[in-house]
């Protein structure tokens, strides 16, 4: 086995040890420095010709995980935006036509649904 391959193990059962020791889960915290770490291993086998789904096996780590790691955002991206919340929708209006001609114009949907019930 040549030094590099041996090298590349090491760093795989270091990687492992501390990962392992982080709790398994949805919203699980990687610390930046071992995230780093782990880019920088990624990066190497992935050069090689390695699968992800083999690296992801080695690692514990979901593939898209990985991808997702290795994958550089550009520059002023944010994954979140802010929003505006409105307390109540704006008040739209509808027409209504029955099948008789009468025609009724400005009604909201409030008003449609008592009308529909009073000819019920």
């Amino acid at each position: 086995m040549n030094y590099a391959v041996l090298m590349m193990d090491r760093e795989l059962q270091d990687l492992r040890r501390r990962l392992d020791t982080i709790p398994r889960g949805r919203g699980r915290r990687i610390p930046v420095a071992l995230r780093e770490r782990v880019v920088a291993w990624l990066t190497v086998r992935r050069v090689r010709g390695d699968w992800w789904c083999e690296l992801a096996r080695e690692l514990g780590i979901p593939a898209s995980t990985l991808k997702r790691w290795t994958t550089p955002r550009a520059e002023g991206t944010r994954p979140l935006r802010p929003v505006q919340v409105i307390e109540e929708p704006p008040c739209r209006t509808m027409t209504i036509v029955s099948p008789s001609g009468l025609r009724i114009e400005g009604v909201t949907i409030a008003d449609v649904i008592e009308i529909l019930r009073g000819l019920a």
